[in-house]
């Protein structure tokens, strides 16, 4: 578990000294769906931008179109046939494009929202980290699994926004 843990940590700090714009997406209404908006919520609350894009990326293009990153991180609830829910993910496009994630919960399919993003709007690189939910059914809280799954995820981004190993949170205090 900690060369896992080690391996995402080292993977997202490595995507974030691109300067990513950073993406929380999801739906408020669909218990773990809005995994990417708390995990949003979080990094605002520590002074990290994140615009938070309910219900899908194409409610966010105008920002996206707005500041033409080179990078995105799109942080989401993600459906993958090779994991359990409650795993977290960190793959880039290529795992899109190959159907080994599937992120399908949003209106416009991911694959193709990629395309546009390059071709449109000049995005480079694109990140998505997440986690395999335990249910997408009618509900405003996720569910208790996912919660700590949430909680272990904010882990992981604290230690990839501090890469001397450091809490962003003692660095506040």
């Amino acid at each position: 578990m900690i060369a896992i843990r080690k391996e995402l940590i080292d993977s997202l700090t490595s995507f974030l000294n691109h300067n990513p714009l950073i993406l929380g997406i999801g739906s408020p209404l669909k218990s773990d769906d809005a995994f990417g908006l708390l995990a949003c919520d979080y990094l605002s609350s520590i002074g990290v931008e994140c615009i938070k894009c309910e219900y899908g990326i194409e409610t966010c293009i105008s920002e996206i179109s707005d500041r033409r990153p080179k990078a995105l991180l799109i942080i989401d609830a993600v459906l993958s046939r090779e994991t359990p829910p409650g795993s977290i993910i960190v793959a880039d496009e290529s795992a899109v494009v190959t159907g080994e994630i599937l992120v399908t919960t949003h209106n416009i399919p991911l694959k193709t929202l990629l395309e546009v993003l390059r071709k449109e709007y000049g995005v480079e690189k694109i990140l998505i980290a997440g986690a395999t939910p335990f249910s997408l059914d009618y509900g405003l809280e996720l569910t208790s699994e996912m919660k700590k799954t949430l909680e272990y995820f904010i882990e992981i981004l604290k230690q990839a926004l501090s890469p001397s190993g450091k809490d962003v949170l003692e660095e506040s205090a």
